[in-house]
């Protein structure tokens, strides 16, 4: 294959990633979220913008992770002590069409899926995390609306050994 051909399959391969290509253009302030068939975690820049549906959007830094809409933000300090290492919470969002669901695992395990239990539906929630070992994984799905039992939250590393369960 010739260099000409290379170029434009790498471009693709950048573009697909999310990789930034040094002097290239974007053409969006924010990252679509994953599919739901998505099983791999998606890692992001600190401070990128990920958009979860209906208006929603998530940003990580190394200091504290931000779930919310053009209505506000919430965001958690993963730095501050208030959730102990090895341990899962979680963030819900109640909206007309459905619940979003953002689980928080801080710990010294790899998240490698998560699924939030609820009205007797398990949910595989999509993991969002910083390059390298920030100390902490994130996760959303989005679920049905007006659902009342609690949810059950499971955090497994990548050989389903579970890290963590609220």
């Amino acid at each position: 294959m010739s260099k000409r051909t290379l170029v434009p399959a790498a471009a693709l391969l950048l573009a697909v990633t999310g990789l930034l290509v040094p002097g290239a253009a974007h053409a969006a302030d924010a990252r679509p979220a994953a599919t739901a068939e998505s099983r791999s975690a998606v890692v992001v820049a600190p401070g990128e913008k990920l958009r979860l549906g209906h208006g929603y959007a998530m940003t990580l830094t190394r200091e504290e992770r931000c779930v919310g809409s053009a209505d506000g933000h919430i965001c958690k300090s993963v730095t501050d002590g208030n959730q102990p290492p090895g341990t899962v919470s979680l963030q819900s969002f109640g909206e007309a069409h459905g619940t979003l669901y953002s689980p928080l695992y801080i710990g010294p395990g790899r998240a490698a899926r998560m699924t939030v239990t609820r009205a007797g539906q398990t949910l595989e929630a999509q993991v969002v995390t910083l390059a390298g070992r920030p100390g902490y994984a994130t996760g959303y799905v989005w679920g049905a609306a007006g659902e009342l039992d609690e949810p059950t939250v499971t955090v497994y590393d990548a050989a389903g050994r579970v890290l963590a369960r609220y």
